[in-house]
């Protein structure tokens, strides 16, 4: 059995299927807006403010222990721009259609959620203060375009510093570490013997390593797919805009989540009033700054309530809108089908099969493959629904 099963979890969360040259054409050609290649060949090739933010972060593992125990997954820099006040923001609980405002400190966050075990085998919670550097850019980077006006006095830096806090704050939440301990159970049950479980009770921070682990791994390739698109500012002078638990937004198709390659939108959500949308429409300009039309307001009201894993999270003036009423059994889960076509389009002889692996919007794992006896049944995937 061939295909994307046996692609490991660091492929899935970088999603970059292989692409073979050969098969390239040129379909057009556009100025460059930036002057030079938009891209860090996966974080080997950084320079300025990219060069000074890596070498934040590698420093923060000869720093002191952190004590906080409390980690955000979505920083609190970011929720309060939805806040009146700084410290509180409406939130509609999905899972019990309860409305309130709560504290921007009490939502998004876990208990040791990147605490995680190092090389002397002692726990410790240093990624904690690798995100403080990551946090520190996304809050530089929110303020930038909330409030752009002149998209031509953007920098190189700033390019780049979007595209890997895009990147990064797609991967690192609550939702993504669900998936991956979704695709998890699925490769044991395939193959006990090759895959062992990272989600082991007898090690309970190895689950938060290897997800910290796969996301600094793949953050630089995962940003490049972001640079590489078109940079569009949906600014909406009534400021109608939400936001979720997992605001790095690629809307469903069809109940199935394109690929960061095909997605016609990567939307971000900043404040109420603006949105970031990254778009594969090719651009000569650094960015575009212009109001959404009605569709695409409610194109993002969808991807949010589609998206979420738990939280919505608005103004106050868009509180009273909130979906609260709705039910919400649905949500991105993984979804398998079989195909006779590997992911790099080389045909797959019966009785062999490819599993084909993307993300869904369903209320559990949606799972049809085909009967010739060469996949095992992993019920432990719906333990993580």
């Amino acid at each position: 059995m061939t295909g994307h099963q046996n692609l490991d979890a660091d492929a899935r969360f970088g999603e970059f299927p292989g692409l073979d040259a050969t098969r390239w054409k040129l379909v057009g050609t556009h100025k460059n807006p930036w002057g030079r290649v938009p891209a860090t060949g996966g974080g080997q090739s950084l320079d300025g403010r990219a060069r000074e933010y890596m070498d934040r972060l590698v420093a923060t593992q000869s720093q002191p222990d952190p004590q906080s125990r409390r980690h955000h997954y979505v920083p609190r820099t970011y929720l309060k721009r939805w806040s009146a006040d700084g410290k509180r923001v409406w939130s509609l609980d999905t899972t019990s259609g309860r409305l309130r405002e709560l504290s921007v400190n009490d939502v998004c966050v876990e208990e040791n959620f990147y605490r995680v075990v190092g090389l002397d085998g002692e726990a410790h919670n240093r990624v904690e203060a690798m995100f403080g550097v990551v946090d520190a850019e996304l809050q530089r980077i929110q303020a930038l375009f909330c409030g752009l006006t002149d998209p031509g006095a953007l920098q190189f830096d700033d390019l780049i510093g979007l595209g890997v806090t895009i990147a990064v704050q797609r991967l690192r939440t609550s939702q993504q570490r669900r998936l991956l301990l979704q695709h998890d159970a699925w490769l044991v049950a395939q193959n006990s013997d090759e895959f062992v479980s990272i989600d082991d009770p007898k090690r309970p921070y190895r689950v938060a390593g290897m997800h910290t682990e796969l996301l600094y791994r793949s953050m630089w390739d995962a940003a490049d797919l972001m640079t590489t698109r078109s940079i569009e500012v949906w600014d909406d002078p009534g400021c109608r805009f939400w936001t979720c638990d997992a605001p790095v937004l690629v809307p469903f198709h069809k109940n199935r989540r394109p690929d960061l390659i095909s997605a016609p939108y990567i939307l971000w959500p900043i404040s109420p009033r603006r949105v970031v949308a990254l778009t594969n429409e090719p651009s000569e300009e650094k960015a575009v700054i212009r109001e959404p039309t009605g569709k695409e307001r409610g194109m993002v009201r969808e991807a949010v309530e589609q998206g979420r894993e738990r939280w919505i999270f608005s103004s106050t003036d868009q509180a009273d809108r909130l979906p609260k009423s709705r039910a919400h059994r649905r949500r991105a889960q993984l979804r398998l089908r079989c195909s006779h076509w590997a992911p790099d389009g080389t045909y797959v002889d019966p009785p062999g099969c490819c599993v084909e692996q993307v993300e869904g919007l369903s209320a559990g794992p949606d799972i049809a493959l085909c009967n010739q006896g060469l996949h095992q049944d992993a019920p432990s995937m719906w333990d993580h629904a």
